[in-house]
């Protein structure tokens, strides 16, 4: 069960990325590497989402799998990736916007 829901997962991971280039096309110069930023982030924040519901509802955390010693940490750490990439992306959007 575990390794289908991993593979479920890498699937949608895999889904994104490509989505994100073939927008990042789309659009191109500012708001296309903006929308990139933008997309990385909320991939982060996608990641973390799902491991803490697999965590909770079914005690399958991708966190727990590396055998860290304090999950929290890495919880913590993809919340702050997800934030900055985010924030890049943002703040390259407010610059196309000037």
């Amino acid at each position: 069960m575990t390794l289908v829901l991993q593979g479920l997962v890498l699937v949608i991971m895999i889904g994104v990325v490509y989505t994100l280039w073939q927008t990042n096309k789309a659009y191109g110069g500012v708001i296309g590497s903006a929308l990139k930023w933008i997309g990385v982030g909320i991939l982060f924040f996608s990641i973390e989402a799902f491991d803490r519901i697999f965590g909770a509802l079914a005690d399958v955390s991708f966190v727990d799998a590396i055998g860290t010693t304090d999950p929290t940490l890495l919880h913590n750490a993809l919340l702050l990736l997800g934030l900055v990439f985010s924030g890049i992306g943002f703040s390259k959007l407010s610059r196309a916007a000037k």
